[in-house]
């Protein structure tokens, strides 16, 4: 959008825009325009013979426009409650990028770093022995490669493999944010970036790195749980998944299986989490009552436009049901649900589908509405000029990250669970990032971290 729209809005309402509100009423005009596929004279339209804005004075009519332009902006809201302008993110624009990297259906390095404490490691060996075409290098800390190249956003998904030996991030708990509700679920801390590539994920803005680091010295993390287990002596839920999809790149690296095997015997419920259908090592070695193998899920349209490089509904689903004959428990979560016109149709389609083709109960269930930092919106749209996902209802929380409003998200919680309660009333349901009010969908009882963790853990 250019100085065009700025002097057809001085024309029309009669007065003059500072730089600020111009930005404000661009940063407007373009998400509207991008979400209902209107030109500007259409925008226009809807409220230049608003007598307010006539009657008003310069300042006042600018006040007037933008207000305007909120409601159409955010129409479900505004029929809801007054919003609160200050609750609304407007920030500059910006050019996106010339060209997002493309992902292959098969992941292939670049370029193998690997830091020289692991260079005789099984991780290394196997890598080089994969791609023996792909050049390496040796590095005393991965870090290093920052030293020498500076970072930008276009190498988010650079196919580069950093092999390390991890010495601090072993387990950490799961990260909540302040004022909501958690589940004590602890992370397995097995790896940073993905091979995917998901509008929506917040490692776009958290990370300040290319391509994967992936950790070669698996038998210090099992030391390090053990030693941490031995001090909190309770079940609790573990998982790898945060940072990194679990499965994505477990033909080559060999991770599910040393991992299994490991925590089958332990009085925990140790969760990998993946949109693969990376399963064969799974299939390869005996299962446990306490391994749970997780699948996100989408309706596919969302999957074909924001979760570029991922395994379609049907192939996730086709995966779980394999493992679940295979012997081992599933859990699934439809995070994050994203909202439109007709996401009922979308989700109850994907609910459905789930359970016509797997057998119920499963593990657990979590269900969790968009989110995401200021950041993430910024960054999400210069590398996703297609998507129009972060121009939803999307206001800044208490926590400042983007979010639906409250009854929009109770709406799509309370319609998911009951959908899923028609069809199942045992699996164990649960937020994620969500505060005590809205808890109360699942169940008003749910009022305290402990309260949700007992209730996961089947106690």
């Amino acid at each position: 959008m250019d100085e065009t729209l700025k002097t057809k809005l001085e024309q029309i309402f009669d007065f003059s825009l500072n730089r600020n509100q111009y930005n404000d009423l661009r940063r407007l005009f373009f998400e509207i325009k991008r979400r209902d596929n209107l030109d500007s004279d259409k925008v226009i339209n809807k409220f230049k013979n608003s007598y307010l804005i006539r009657k008003a004075g310069g300042r006042n009519k600018f006040s007037i426009i933008k207000e305007n332009l909120i409601k159409l902006r955010f129409p479900l809201t505004s029929q809801k409650e007054k919003i609160d302008t200050k609750k609304v993110f407007l920030p500059d624009l910006k050019s996106p990028l010339g060209q997002n990297l493309n992902l292959k259906p098969d992941f292939y390095p670049e370029k193998i770093f690997i830091e020289k404490s692991a260079k005789h490691s099984y991780l290394a060996t196997r890598f080089t022995k994969e791609f023996p075409q792909v050049p390496t290098a040796q590095l005393d800390y991965y870090s290093e490669y920052l030293k020498t190249h500076r970072f930008s956003v276009s190498q988010l998904k650079k196919p580069f493999v950093f092999i390390v030996k991890e010495k601090w991030d072993f387990i950490k708990p799961c990260p909540c944010t302040k004022g909501h509700l958690g589940c004590n679920y602890w992370i397995f801390n097995l790896g940073f970036g993905c091979p995917y590539d998901c509008s929506y994920c917040f490692l776009q803005q958290y990370s300040n790195f290319p391509g994967i680091v992936l950790p070669a010295n698996l038998d210090d993390f099992f030391l390090r749980f053990d030693d941490f287990y031995k001090k909190i002596k309770r079940p609790i839920r573990i998982g790898t998944g945060e940072f990194c999809d679990s499965l994505a790149l477990d033909n080559i690296t060999g991770y599910s299986s040393q991992l299994v095997n490991f925590f089958r015997d332990k009085p925990v419920y140790f969760e990998l989490k993946t949109k693969s259908t990376n399963i064969n090592n799974l299939l390869k070695i005996k299962p446990g009552p306490n391994i749970i193998i997780a699948w996100s899920l989408n309706p596919q349209s969302t999957i074909s436009s924001e979760e570029m490089g991922t395994a379609s509904l049907d192939e996730r689903l086709n995966a779980a049901k394999k493992v679940q004959d295979k012997g081992y428990t599933l859990g699934f979560h439809f995070d994050p649900v994203i909202y439109s016109d007709n996401w009922q149709a979308l989700y109850k389609q994907v609910i459905d589908k789930l359970y016509h083709e797997l057998k119920p109960p499963f593990k657990w269930i979590s269900l969790g509405t968009l989110r995401g930092t200021r950041g993430l919106k910024n960054i999400a749209e210069i590398r996703f000029p297609h998507s129009n996902i972060f121009y939803g209802e999307l206001f800044l929380g208490e926590d400042k990250k983007l979010r639906y409003p409250q009854f929009l998200r109770e709406e799509i919680y309370k319609t998911m669970v009951n959908w899923i309660r028609n069809y199942d009333k045992k699996t164990p349901l649960y937020l994620c990032m969500e505060d005590r009010n809205t808890w109360g969908v699942i169940n008003k009882e749910f009022d305290s971290v402990n309260k949700i963790e007992q209730s996961l853990l089947g106690r």
